[in-house]
């Protein structure tokens, strides 16, 4: 896969550094959050559910792929005995590695791995797959209003190193899947690498800052920008939960279970030779 990594990195000179932040030199001090919100547990609950979705689509093809979970999978929040551990150790791989994708695909059975271990162990494993799935849930559904031009993939800016520095370690092909109420959207990396190059009035995309992504610069890509790998969408079942916190703070969520999603197997197998 070593054309794959040169071809990243030339797409990469291609753009220009306001849009692209930069690796630093020396790890980034962290600040380790102290509590954990509502929101902050519904958001992972609904990105657990769509990486399971996707995960479960992809086995269910029959199409000699499978999926395997890789992204960190701790279930403890901020203000938990634990998570200043857990919180330093995710940025120290971050920093040495980059960002895991959240599944990894492979041809036929997939090895088994325990996406608790230092990143370091997984290496060998990792290298293996054909593909690594960046999977991001929406709160959105696709309507006569809500069109897949109006919905937006969301890399943000700061992964875009992290994203190309996990490629270096592992020379495996790196994509964002989208999932939105109703159907899935996937866009090879390389492509969001094409489409920075260019300037957002020109290529239909925008940057922006806002609460929902802690305010950390974020590109605004149309669903249309990559392919739709459904075709049929079940949604999920909903259910309410407590969380309770040392201190007595109690946290309220939503369970995502069920669901189904049936993927196109045409459409995957041509994003994966791009």
């Amino acid at each position: 896969m070593t054309d794959y990594v040169n071809r990243v990195h030339a797409l990469l000179k291609g753009i220009p550094e306001e849009r692209v932040i930069k690796r630093p030199a020396t790890p980034p001090k962290v600040r380790v959050p102290t509590q954990a919100f509502t929101q902050f547990v519904v958001n992972r609950e609904m990105g657990d559910w769509a990486e399971d979705l996707v995960r479960r689509g992809i086995d269910e093809m029959n199409s000699g792929l499978s999926a395997v979970r890789y992204g960190r999978s701790e279930r403890i929040v901020a203000g938990e005995v634990g998570f200043k551990e857990y919180f330093e150790s995710y940025h120290k791989e971050l920093f040495s590695l980059g960002k895991r994708p959240d599944l990894l695909l492979y041809h036929g059975t997939p090895p088994q791995i325990d996406e608790k271990k230092d990143g370091h162990e997984l290496i060998p494993l990792a290298k293996k797959s054909i593909a690594g799935f960046e999977v991001r849930s929406s709160q959105h559904a696709i309507t006569k209003e809500r069109t897949p031009d109006k919905l937006c993939f969301t890399p943000k800016i700061e992964d875009i190193w992290n994203v190309v520095q996990w490629i270096e370690h592992h020379h495996v092909k790196h994509f964002y899947v989208q999932v939105v109420f109703g159907a899935v959207y996937a866009i090879p990396f390389t492509v969001i690498l094409e489409v920075l190059s260019k300037k957002p009035q020109d290529a239909g995309y925008t940057i922006e800052k806002e609460a929902r992504n802690q305010f950390k610069s974020t590109i605004y890509l149309p669903l249309t920008f990559g392919r739709k790998i459904s075709v049929d969408f079940v949604d999920p079942k909903i259910s309410a939960f407590r969380k309770d916190l040392q201190g007595g703070r109690v946290l309220f969520g939503v369970a995502f279970s069920e669901g189904r999603v049936r993927l196109d197997s045409k459409v995957i197998d041509e994003l994966l030779a791009t």
